[in-house]
């Protein structure tokens, strides 16, 4: 019998071998140009990402891999879990999608973040650059989201209220986005993506509204006096309706998600003409020249037939990349601004462009956070009217805020729970 199972098990493993390496070798140059454009981990810290980003594309390339993850959603979804895949992904009573989460993973204290922006502050001070921080929401948030008792949901907003109390304690100036989506009454389904962690081309045009406001307020920075980039009557609305599976749906498969999402472009109907210049982490560059539509704006991922290929939250000045430039050919002398981002701030930068001179992008993840090539020696060298450091809530991070990390003077201040990153100076 043993003989049997030997020689039947050596088989199966010769022809699961076999077939492997025949895949492989099938899709080696479709495999090949996908792995080219995901960016090399150059920190301990990035490598679960990049082996995260490796087996999404083996998974969604080879043949098969899409049928795998439907029928492992279809046997989650017909029993009625309302998680997914050990709480990876975990669903609301109106089906949107949610990452799981049983803890804050921030790597960093609250005090910590304000910290850094304290002292990011106080280097910008005698060029007469203004600091704006501007935390995003994620996607939960019990004002919107209507959970089930018990489930996991991916849930920062403690954490999110802890660093805005240090940061009015440091006199460091913010903007909460998740209260513009509270105080308007606005729900998940309209927010975000129901398939994504994103949120909408409409919310996002809405929030970006409410941050003019903000430094119209704060600052007297007139920017738009007569409400005329704010109204939405002066854009065209291009809506496309069921086209999109966000990340969180083509991890968890279709049949698991339900329905897709409607995808939305907006763009101006008055003139605008720009200049974008983009570059990717390994030195490649890109640029275009027009109009917001034709230079800020890109459909072709509506061409992709493969659902899983249709990544429509890259519409917007390409998702997110390591650095990108906006010029604004009609405004020359309008405000500056630099945002320290992540890919929530592709359309609110976007939105903004007709009130600026010029805006350049940073993805916080992709910087060294010291030295050649860190962000504090691009601000030494480069002047700014404003700088965003601009997050989702979950990028509140020792990575997402890759600066003044090792600096140890106290804020101008003098305040010494500055220093003393790791304390909560409310619990002495």
């Amino acid at each position: 019998m043993k003989r049997y199972q030997a020689v039947f098990s050596a088989l199966f493993l010769t022809g699961l071998f076999s077939l492997s390496a025949l895949n492989l070798y099938r899709e080696r140059a479709v495999l090949k140009a996908k792995f080219d454009d995901i960016a090399r981990p150059k920190t301990a810290s990035e490598l679960k990402s990049y082996t995260r980003q490796l087996d999404g594309v083996l998974s969604q390339t080879l043949v098969g891999g899409h049928r795998w993850n439907e029928l492992y959603g279809t046997v989650y979804r017909a029993i009625g879990k309302n998680e997914e895949n050990s709480f990876k992904y975990v669903r609301d009573k109106d089906s949107v999608l949610y990452a799981g989460n049983f803890y804050n993973t921030s790597n960093l204290s609250a005090p910590g973040i304000a910290g850094r922006m304290r002292r990011l502050q106080d280097s910008l001070k005698d060029k007469g650059t203004k600091l704006v921080v501007i935390m995003y929401p994620t996607k939960y948030r019990e004002d919107w989201s209507r959970g089930y008792y018990g489930i996991p949901y991916n849930n920062f907003n403690a954490y999110g209220d802890e660093v805005l109390r240090y940061l009015r304690r440091y006199d460091v100036d913010y903007i909460d986005v998740r209260d513009v989506f509270r105080e308007a009454d606005m729900k998940a389904t309209e927010i975000f993506y129901r398939t994504d962690h994103h949120w909408t081309v409409p919310s996002a045009f809405y929030a970006t509204g409410k941050i003019v406001d903000h430094l119209n307020r704060k600052y007297d920075a007139n920017l738009d006096p007569d409400g005329f980039y704010r109204d939405l009557n002066n854009y065209t609305i291009e809506t496309y309706g069921n086209v999109y599976m966000g990340s969180q749906g083509r991890d968890a498969g279709q049949l698991y998600s339900g329905e897709l999402d409607d995808y939305s472009f907006i763009f101006p109907k008055f003139d605008t003409q720009y200049r974008y210049y983009c570059r990717y982490r390994g030195g490649r560059e890109g640029s275009a020249e027009g109009d917001m539509e034709q230079a800020l704006i890109s459909r072709k991922y509506l061409n992709k037939k493969d659902l899983y290929d249709r990544e429509m939250n890259n519409g917007y000045i390409q998702g997110v990349v390591r650095f990108d430039q906006i010029d604004n050919k009609l405004n020359p002398d309008g405000p500056s601004a630099l945002f320290i981002r992540d890919s929530y701030s592709s359309p609110v930068a976007t939105f903004l462009s007709p009130m600026f001179s010029r805006i350049e992008l940073l993805w916080s993840l992709h910087y060294n956070p010291s030295g050649k090539g860190s962000i504090q020696e691009m601000l030494e060298s480069k002047h700014f009217d404003y700088v965003f450091v601009a997050l989702a809530l979950d990028n509140f991070t020792n990575e997402g805020t890759p600066f003044y990390i090792e600096d140890p003077k106290a804020a101008e201040n003098g305040d010494e729970d500055v220093v003393g990153q790791g304390k909560d100076p409310a619990a002495q």
